[in-house]
C-alpha cells in the first residue's frame, strides 16, 4: 500500500497527457512486475489505445466481443490464460504473452477505460496484483483527468491570446481613422458652445481612450511574446509626471489632482524607458480615476528615499477589499468598486514595465479609505 501511495507524488508534477498515459502504465508495469503494459481509453463508445509499452500493440484494436469490452462493462478485473487471450484475440495469441491482467478506469461510476498489464509466464498474476493495481487505479484516473484540464486551459489559453493579438491589430487602423477624425472635429466647434460642439468634444474623448485600450491590447501581446522593447536612456520623472498630468486633465477634465514634488535638483533622475514609464503613470492616475468619486482628490508625489525614486499615487476612493488586494495585478481583473469602464489591464501592464526597470510597485489600501499605489525606482547612485 505504501509503495502505491508513493506513486502519487509522482503525478503531482506538471506532466503533458501523452507523458501522463506513459507514468501510468509503466509504473503499473513496475507495480506488478509485467513484461507489458496498455492503456486504452473510451472515445465515443469505442476503446483506443493511448499508449503501449510495445509498438507492436497499437497496430491491435479491441473487438466489440473480447474481455477488454467485457471488463469496461461489468468494472470488474478479469486475469487471462494463454488460451484465452488466444481465443479472445488472436493477434496477441501469436505473441509470447501468457497472462494478461484487465482492469476497469472508473471515473464517477463510469469506465472510462482499461489497464493491461502483460507477463510472458503463465498463471502470472494474482489476487494480490489485483488489489495492488485497484489502489492504484484511482490515481491514475484523477492524473489522466489532471492532465486533461491542463491541457484544455492551456487550449484555451492560445485561443485567447490568438484573439486579444488579431482584434487588437484589426481595430487598431479604424480606430486611428476614426480618432483622427473626431479631433478635427473637436478642433473646428473649439470655439462654440452648440450642443453639436460638447458631442465632438465627447466623441474625442472617448475615441481616444478607446485608442488607448487597444494600444494596451497590443502591448500585452507584445509582452506575452516577448517582443516588448525597451529604449534606455536618461530621463527626469518631474516631466514624464507633468505630461501625464496634461493628458489627464484631458481625459478627466473633472477630476481634482494635485501634484506634490518633494524633490530638489536633479534627484529625480533615473535611467529608464521615458515612454513606458510615462504610460506607467497614465495608468496609475486612470485607474486612480476609476475608483474615486468625482468629488474626490487625486494626488501624486515624487519624493527620494534611501537612494530610489518615489512615486506615490493616492486616491480617497472606496478602496479595495483586502480578499482582492492579492488579484490587482493579474491580467483583466477588475475589482467591484470600480465607477467607469476598463479591462483590468493597468496594473498588470505597470507592474511589468516596473520590474523591468529593476523597480518595485505596491498597493495599500482599506475599504472606504482609498488608495496609494507606490512606485520606487532605483536613481542614479543604484
Amino acid at each position: 500500500m505504501d509503495k502505491v501511495y508513493k506513486l502519487g507524488f509522482k503525478f503531482l508534477t506538471q506532466l503533458t497527457i501523452e507523458q501522463t498515459y506513459q507514468l501510468i502504465a509503466t509504473e503499473a508495469m513496475k507495480l506488478v512486475k509485467a513484461d507489458y503494459g496498455s492503456l486504452l481509453l473510451l472515445n465515443e463508445n469505442q476503446l483506443q489505445r493511448v499508449y503501449a509499452s510495445d509498438p507492436v500493440f497499437y497496430k491491435i484494436q479491441p473487438r466489440k466481443r473480447d474481455f477488454m469490452y467485457r471488463v469496461l462493462k461489468s468494472q470488474k478485473p478479469v486475469i487471462l490464460s494463454v488460451k484465452q487471450i488466444a481465443k479472445s484475440h488472436p493477434a496477441i495469441g501469436q505473441t509470447k504473452i501468457k497472462s494478461d491482467l484487465i482492469l476497469p478506469l472508473i471515473n464517477l461510476q463510469k469506465s472510462t477505460g482499461i489497464l493491461s498489464v502483460m507477463s510472458l509466464k503463465d498463471k502470472y498474476f494474482t489476487e494480490k496484483e489485483v488489489d495492488a493495481l485497484k489502489l492504484f487505479l484511482p490515481i491514475a484516473v484523477m492524473a489522466i483527468r489532471k492532465a486533461e484540464l491542463y491541457e484544455e486551459a492551456e487550449e484555451s489559453v492560445k485561443a485567447k491570446d490568438l484573439f486579444i493579438s488579431m482584434a487588437g491589430h484589426e481595430l487598431r487602423t479604424p480606430l486611428t481613422t476614426i480618432n483622427g477624425y473626431a479631433q478635427l472635429l473637436k478642433s473646428k466647434l473649439s470655439k462654440s458652445e452648440t450642443p453639436e460642439a460638447r458631442w465632438a468634444q465627447q466623441l474625442a474623448w472617448e475615441s481616444n481612450r478607446m485608442t488607448q485600450l487597444v494600444n494596451e491590447l497590443l502591448e500585452i501581446d507584445r509582452i506575452r511574446t516577448g517582443k516588448l522593447k525597451y529604449m534606455w536612456k536618461e530621463c527626469f520623472l518631474k516631466e514624464l509626471i507633468s505630461k501625464a498630468l496634461v493628458d489627464f486633465r484631458f481625459t478627466h477634465p473633472e477630476n481634482r489632482v494635485i501634484f506634490k514634488n518633494k524633490l530638489s535638483g536633479q534627484l529625480d533622475r533615473i535611467i529608464g524607458d521615458d515612454s513606458k514609464l510615462l504610460q506607467v503613470i497614465i495608468n496609475l492616475l486612470d485607474n486612480a480615476a476609476k475608483f474615486s468619486p468625482l468629488d474626490k482628490e487625486i494626488s501624486i508625489s515624487l519624493d527620494n528615499k534611501s537612494g530610489y525614486v518615489v512615486l506615490e499615487i493616492t486616491d480617497c476612493g472606496r478602496g479595495i477589499a483586502k480578499k482582492d488586494l492579492q488579484k490587482i495585478y493579474e491580467m483583466f481583473y477588475r475589482g467591484g468598486n470600480h465607477t467607469r469602464e476598463g479591462m483590468g489591464l493597468g496594473l498588470f501592464l505597470a507592474k511589468n514595465i516596473i520590474v523591468h526597470h529593476r523597480g518595485t510597485l505596491s498597493v495599500k489600501s482599506k475599504e472606504n479609505k482609498g488608495t496609494t499605489v507606490e512606485v520606487r525606482l532605483p536613481g542614479p547612485k543604484n
